[in-house]
């Protein structure tokens, strides 16, 4: 009697089969995996679920999700590609391709998706973000600005370092105030962050003339970060464009001792105020420097020159002349000065074949020129 019964249980179990899954099941079990942060796992459950029903496109939307998460671009868009076919008017998996394709290097393909993300939502506020960046890196800031203002005007709580670069795009646009405007905004926590939104303020404000508002603007970057080389060096330009000489030499001789590496730029304008200073063995020194960092400029020759002039060193002068005439063969002032020299050295002839090249150039320096030389 027992073996029949036993025999009953075994047929029953071969007729009814324990619970069979069904695609949604499997996707749940998916979903619920994804939640857990599994996504092999949740990978294979959906895989399953795509294999009960070909066009799930849900399933195949998430797969391509957890491809993402797990660095898996080019498979991520297998996917996603999939699950558009079969739900072409569904925002979200545009979204997440234009995510994939961007990681995984073609941002032409990424903005495609994205812009059609934001066709279909528009206020799909992320998309915006995303399309920013793409834009920022590509350094079209017209079209980055554009859509970074569209995330943070429409997001709930956008990142609020959109603010930034909303400003410094603006900026360089060279919409200042209304760079401004939105670098207010910024609300930054670290240190760094703090001085670069008051430092490019500070620029927003010098580029306006506004030179009182930008003077204070990096001062305040610099009471954050008293080394920070972006600050020094605007507080210098601010000065120098007041001619404030004194001033500017300060922030500039700052700048080059505490971030020289992105400071070079500025031995020119410290040898030139050493020049109009009549300070001319300083200029030499930091001109000679200015060389070393560009010695194909045309400008840092010609105030060499000056300086080595100014001190009788005539022949140091008229190598630096001549080389700064090579460079920029309209170089008025590489003339000019390389006319005083032969005036100096009592070369009269040499110094009015010197006064008829600069004549082709500048009439006017020509005539400054010829006066020297009669003496005038």
């Amino acid at each position: 009697m027992f073996r029949k019964i036993f025999i009953v249980l075994i047929c029953s179990l071969i007729i009814y089969p324990s619970f069979a899954q069904t695609a949604a099941d499997l996707y749940n079990e998916g979903v619920k995996l994804e939640g857990d942060e599994k996504y092999k796992e949740a990978i294979t459950a959906f895989k399953k679920a795509i294999e009960k029903k070909s066009d799930y496109a849900d399933a195949l939307y998430e797969l391509g999700w957890c491809y993402n998460e797990l660095e898996e671009y080019k498979n991520a868009i297998i996917y996603l590609n999939k699950a558009k076919d079969y739900e072409p008017s569904t925002a979200k998996i545009y979204f997440e391709l234009g995510y994939a394709y961007d990681s995984d290097g073609n941002t032409e393909e990424a903005i495609t998706n994205y812009k059609k993300a934001l066709e279909l939502y528009p206020e799909y506020y992320s998309a915006d973000r995303n399309l920013g960046d793409i834009y920022y890196t590509k350094e079209d800031y017209t079209q980055a600005a554009e859509y970074f203002k569209s995330y943070v005007d429409g997001a709930d709580e956008p990142d609020n370092g959109y603010y930034y670069k909303i400003g410094w795009c603006l900026n360089d646009l060279e919409e200042y105030e209304e760079a401004i405007e939105y670098l207010e905004k910024y609300e930054p926590t670290e240190i760094d962050d703090k001085a670069k939104k008051w430092a490019e303020i500070g620029y927003a404000h010098y580029k306006r003339e506004e030179y009182n508002d930008a003077a204070e603007a990096y001062k305040q970057a610099l009471e954050i970060k008293p080394s920070y080389g972006t600050a020094l060096r605007g507080l210098g330009n601010t000065y120098y464009d007041q001619d404030d000489f004194d001033n500017a030499l300060y922030y500039y001789n700052e700048a080059v001792e505490k971030d020289e590496d992105n400071s070079k730029e500025l031995y020119y304008k410290i040898g030139w105020i050493y020049n109009d200073k009549e300070k001319y063995n300083d200029a030499i020194e930091v001109l000679l420097k200015a060389i070393a960092y560009d010695e194909k400029d045309a400008g840092n020759r010609e105030e060499l020159g000056y300086a080595y002039y100014m001190t009788d060193k005539y022949d140091d002068a008229l190598y630096q002349l001549n080389k700064a005439i090579e460079l920029d063969s309209k170089s008025k002032l590489g003339y000019y000065y390389k006319g005083l020299c032969y005036v100096a050295m009592e070369d009269k002839t040499k110094a009015l074949e010197v006064y008829q090249q600069l004549k082709s150039v500048d009439e006017e320096q020509a005539e400054k020129l010829l006066n020297k030389i009669n003496g005038n």
